[in-house]
């Protein structure tokens, strides 16, 4: 589903949508080693889930992102390049109910600068805008990172931490809008 693009409070900062030859190799770049595959870890993929991807395994990916018809996504470019992505699943799952917000900054050098916090931000006044009272999230319990984020985001837990069909652990958050 194609996402229109968000402008964020840091002019340096913008919510673009996904393009499939641009992102392809971004992705190839930002989950290729053992970089990528601590990445994939922290965001939930199972170790048996994680293989070598490819520039045409990205391109199909990109290209899910621009017409999965129960999902947005952005790419987050950040000095005008793309270090990231977030989406918005819009569909509840048995584990968690809808919107649900996740993001991930793809380009190592660009953690830690406060990038997810304001892309989120910026998806969360686009979900105000559009109606909606709550969002989700959810992350990893052994993710600090991802709990950070949220917490500072305001999320706030919501109910027990629980194991998903892959025995991870997960925790649910919300937001009241």
């Amino acid at each position: 589903m194609k996402a229109i693009t968000l402008r964020t409070a840091d002019p340096n900062l913008i919510l673009i949508e996904p393009n499939i030859e641009r992102d392809a190799v971004n992705g190839v770049k930002w989950l290729e080693g053992d970089q990528g595959v601590a990445t994939l870890l922290k965001m939930g993929v199972p170790k048996s889930d994680i293989e070598p991807t490819s520039i045409e395994a990205e391109r199909q990916r990109v290209n899910e992102f621009l017409t999965k018809p129960d999902e947005l996504n952005w790419m987050i470019e950040y000095k005008g390049q793309v270090v990231g992505s977030i989406w918005a699943d819009l569909k509840p799952t048995k584990y968690i109910p809808s919107p649900t917000v996740a993001i991930m900054i793809g380009d190592p050098a660009a953690r830690g600068q406060g990038i997810g916090f304001k892309a989120l931000e910026a998806v969360k006044s686009y979900f105000k805008n559009i109606g909606e009272t709550k969002v989700y999230a959810r992350y990893l319990t052994g993710n600090d990172a991802s709990r950070q984020l949220t917490t500072r985001s305001g999320f706030v837990k919501e109910g027990d931490t629980y194991m998903d069909q892959d025995d991870l652990e997960w925790q649910n958050v919300v937001l009241a809008l």
